[in-house]
């Protein structure tokens, strides 16, 4: 809630954002705050850690916020196949292993090496990818999540005692 002033949500699309950037893989990544500063235009310009991963990360102003864009990342930085990115997928998935994800890692750092990508590209690349693997989602989710809120918010505000009502007939809401 603290950072929807920050973002100025515009359209959807920046709602779905919203969701993603608020989870511990992108602050442990450090992705939060420099896709925030460039929303915001204060000076920041977007980067790549590699001029190629652009069309990958352009619409989420060069910060990975979905599984998919780290897939996609994988197979372009390291050429990793379908079948390798399914693993790291898994690796992300709903049954997290350190493990899995440091033999990923392993072979990411090969796959960069023979295509002669820089150390510091590497480095950021690897970053983005094990920090994001600590509970970022894909960017489905993001948008389920983020139609939720925005259904919700439209009923509270346009229809306030259905919505209260509703809300209290559905208690204790699962917790």
């Amino acid at each position: 809630m603290s950072s929807l002033p920050r973002n100025s949500p515009a359209k959807f699309y920046d709602l779905v954002v919203q969701v993603a950037i608020i989870r511990p893989g992108p602050i442990v990544g450090k992705m939060m705050h420099p896709y925030m500063r460039r929303r915001q235009g204060t000076g920041e310009q977007v980067t790549y850690a590699h001029p190629s991963l652009e069309p990958v990360l352009k619409r989420t102003l060069g910060v990975p916020l979905f599984q998919e864009q780290l897939l996609k990342m994988s197979m372009i930085a390291a050429n990793f196949l379908r079948r390798r990115s399914g693993r790291l997928r898994r690796a992300m998935g709903f049954k997290r292993s350190e493990e899995r994800m440091h033999e990923i890692e392993t072979k990411l750092r090969s796959g960069m090496t023979q295509k002669r990508n820089h150390r510091e590209a590497q480095e950021e690349i690897i970053t983005q990818i094990t920090s994001f693997a600590r509970y970022g989602f894909p960017e489905s989710h993001a948008a389920s999540f983020a139609l939720i809120a925005y259904a919700s918010a439209f009923l509270k505000v346009h229809y306030l005692a259905a919505f209260t009502a509703a809300l209290l007939n559905n208690q204790p809401m699962g917790f």
